[in-house]
């Protein structure tokens, strides 16, 4: 082998070694990001705070990396929040001051890192306590930084390099995740807890509704209220005040959900305490208004219709600003009780008229909410007034239970699985008579 060819081989062989010791130093760095996840996972994956989390992640980062001091910074999208158990070894005004002049990029630009090997030079941050080497990793989740995990060395140490980076990466991308599960688990949590809370109030809600519709040997009595949500604004009620003598009730509160739904069981618990007293209609509607007006604390009202009916049939009634009622005579004929005034709850000192009708045996009453009249359909119809009053006009000679489900099959097969969009409510009313 000439001297020419032995040169090559030896060059060759050279380039083949430093192959495989750059080979061999990558596998190392892998193998050293291994096992540091190995190490810390199941440490950091123990805790439930994510203070307590960040403090474990920038001590062992500190630890592996051989740093001087550490901190870890949180962004809640208004400011830094530096929290005091997670600050190791540098005082919390110079650790501010870097966090302000120096995080930037990583907050607003979406850098990956920030590196320095001359801090006060390069961000003019100087001072007694200042450390010259600076290296930043974000705390990714879910695409969005939610903070940094932050290490530094005096100047006399060594420069970060970018091992030194892939570890930091590696520890901040385990904490980023760690915390990012924890902040998941606790909405969850939150969820379950809201959703337990909520059906609570429905169950305690339909408790209020009544749960035995007899009301005496004259009348019997259907009734049901659907919210469009878990708990509604909707409420009816029958209630027995002496033998021959019925109070009916129906009841809208404007808005949804869980406000409306406080605003209607105080309507239920002032009925109910004023009927034990007096049986006028004028003075509880007097006084369910004022009650409203002295509690009130935003622009809400509420719609409401009482009415006693005897056993001899006669009907008087109030309307403070409800739907009108359908009174169906066993003849066929359809009437609407329009006699009333204002929703409860907008004004002071509303006098609220009594109107009075006779009622045959036969006739039926139908006494609904608006989510009746304005459930829709998917092109944006809704079943409106007059389809009540042409569906009314079909239904005398059926019992309450019949008139209920025949009016709830009309609504939905006119909406077709369009989204309820209010809460519905039904009280019917068949009328038996006086069999003394």
């Amino acid at each position: 082998m000439t001297p020419a060819m032995q040169s090559e081989l030896g060059s060759d062989l050279e380039r083949e070694r430093r192959k495989v010791a750059s080979l061999t130093g990558e596998v190392l760095a892998v193998y050293e990001v291994l096992g540091l996840l190995y190490s810390l996972g199941p440490r950091i994956g123990s805790l439930v705070d994510s203070d307590q989390i960040a403090a474990l992640a920038v001590q062992e980062a500190i630890e592996i990396l051989r740093a001087d001091c550490g901190w870890v910074v949180f962004c809640d999208g208004t400011g830094w929040r530096l929290p005091e158990n997670c600050l190791v070894a540098i005082d919390a005004g110079i650790a501010g001051r870097i966090n302000q002049e120096v995080l930037g990029p990583l907050r607003f630009r979406g850098q990956s890192q920030v590196v320095s090997h001359a801090l006060p030079e390069e961000y003019r941050i100087d001072g007694p306590g200042v450390p010259a080497r600076f290296l930043a990793c974000p705390l990714p989740t879910g695409g969005n930084s939610q903070g940094c995990i932050c290490l530094a060395r005096w100047r006399q140490a060594p420069i970060f390099t970018s091992s030194d980076q892939k570890l930091l990466y590696a520890v901040a991308s385990l904490t980023g995740m760690t915390l990012e599960n924890l902040r998941l688990q606790r909405s969850e949590m939150e969820k379950q807890r809201l959703a337990g809370e909520l059906e609570l109030a429905r169950q305690i809600q339909q408790s209020l509704l009544p749960r035995d519709l007899c009301c005496g040997n004259f009348l019997e009595a259907s009734g049901v209220s659907v919210p469009c949500y878990e708990i509604g604004g909707d409420y009816f009620d029958l209630v027995s005040l002496d033998p021959d003598l019925c109070l009916l009730a129906i009841a809208d509160v404007s808005g949804k959900g869980p406000a409306a739904a406080l605003r209607a069981t105080m309507v239920h618990g002032i009925i109910h305490a004023v009927a034990r007293h007096s049986k006028e209609l004028s003075e509880l509607m007097r006084t369910a208004n004022q009650c409203l007006r002295e509690r009130a604390v935003d622009s809400g009202f509420v719609t409401m219709f009482l009415a006693t009916l005897e056993s001899r049939g006669r009907l008087r009634y109030s309307n403070g600003g409800h739907n009108p009622p359908l009174w169906i005579q066993s003849n066929g004929r359809v009437t609407e009780l329009t006699e009333g005034t204002v929703p409860l709850g907008l004004l002071d000192n509303v006098s609220y008229p009594e109107a009075t009708v006779q009622l045959e045996p036969g006739d039926l009453l139908v006494l609904y909410t608006d989510g009746i009249t304005d459930s829709e359909n998917a092109r944006g119809e809704t079943f409106g007034a007059a389809r009540v009053l042409d569906w009314a006009g079909r239904q005398w000679q059926r019992s309450a239970a019949e008139v209920e489900k025949s009016l709830l099959q009309a609504v939905s097969g006119f909406c077709n699985g369009h989204r309820q969009a209010d809460d519905l409510t039904l009280l019917i009313i068949h009328f038996l008579g006086d069999e003394s």
